[in-house]
């Protein structure tokens, strides 16, 4: 049955938010993009399609929302990871971190992919600027204890690393989950070299990646 009651105070509000993201980020777990359907989410919701959109403009918006969600528990989990051995750490101590905690968050790293592809192209300026925003202040208080725990990087390479970190992620996030009729074809024996399992990749190229810098 779908509620058509209103929202009043902040709280609210806030409330409803909450568990319209905690409905979608369900939904975004059995779908692709294209097959995802605000119908469907505020279905889930027990909200009509209305109230849905009087939270978010655009399917767009949402992801948007979601992404947001989730890069702030990863940069919350990755900080809290550094905080916890304030000794100088070795790079491969450092990758690691970063793909146990990815390896813990798969809907971001689906997300990721249609970021800049897909979801800022229906946004307006205020959410793209707030998004922005986030994700630069979270990467330089990030970037900054990343450059406390790793010597080797000069000042500035923190946030750098986390740029190609999301690099990575975005790159091989879509090589490693290809449209089906794609997937099909690279599941035919011959085609194995082209296949790509995103953890041991990830893992391998950014160790390389601070290899190199750790080197230099």
């Amino acid at each position: 049955m779908v509620s058509k009651q209103r929202a009043r105070s902040s709280a609210d509000k806030q409330e409803r938010r909450d568990h319209i993201l905690t409905m979608a980020l369900g939904l975004w777990g059995e779908r692709t993009f294209a097959s995802f359907t605000m119908a469907e989410v505020a279905e889930r919701c027990g909200l009509a399609k209305g109230t849905l959109y009087l939270y978010f403009k655009t399917k767009e918006e949402l992801f948007l929302a979601l992404l947001e969600a989730q890069l702030g528990q990863w940069f919350d989990w990755l900080d809290g990871g550094l905080r916890a051995r304030p000794e100088a750490w070795p790079g491969a101590a450092a990758v690691a971190l970063v793909c146990e905690t990815l390896a813990a968050q798969p809907a971001l790293v689906r997300l990721l992919p249609i970021a800049a592809s897909i979801l800022e192209h229906n946004i307006d300026a205020g959410a793209a600027r707030a998004y922005k925003t986030m994700l630069l202040e979270r990467a330089s208080s990030s970037g900054a204890l990343l450059e406390a725990r790793l010597s080797f990087l000069r000042p500035g390479e923190g946030v750098a690393l986390l740029l190609q970190i999301y690099a990575l992620v975005v790159g091989l996030g879509q090589m490693a989950d290809p449209a089906p009729v794609v997937a099909q074809v690279l599941a035919e024996p011959h085609m194995a070299p082209l296949r790509v399992e995103f953890n041991p990749v990830f893992a391998t190229t950014l160790g390389a990646l601070l290899r190199g810098l750790e080197q230099r």
